[in-house]
């Protein structure tokens, strides 16, 4: 596993630090990067490049998906980043 100033180990004589689990850290806690937003299965991933829509395939996430189109990677449509790109695009778009 991963130690620090390149002790490996298994959370053991790290210095006192007491990780428990292995050494592998909090794990997930539903915040922080990675943390997934929490939308189910159904939905949408859509491209911010060309528009194009397909609907979530469940255990796959949508940016591992590129757009048939023009090859860009998909976002979980109402996700974080598709938040960011209509924040970004506010006003730049006709309707």
């Amino acid at each position: 596993m991963y130690g620090y100033g390149g002790y490996g180990g298994m959370g053991r004589g790290q210095g006192g630090r007491g990780r428990r689990g292995g050494g592998r850290g909090a794990g997930r806690q539903g915040s922080g990067a990675g943390a997934g937003g929490g939308y189910g299965p159904a939905g949408y991933c859509i491209c911010l490049r060309c528009g194009y829509r397909v609907p979530k395939q469940p255990g796959v996430p949508c940016r591992e998906m590129r757009c048939p189109n023009c090859g860009a990677v998909l976002v979980r449509e109402g996700g974080y980043h598709h938040q960011l790109f209509l924040e970004k695009t506010k006003g730049k778009r006709a309707p």
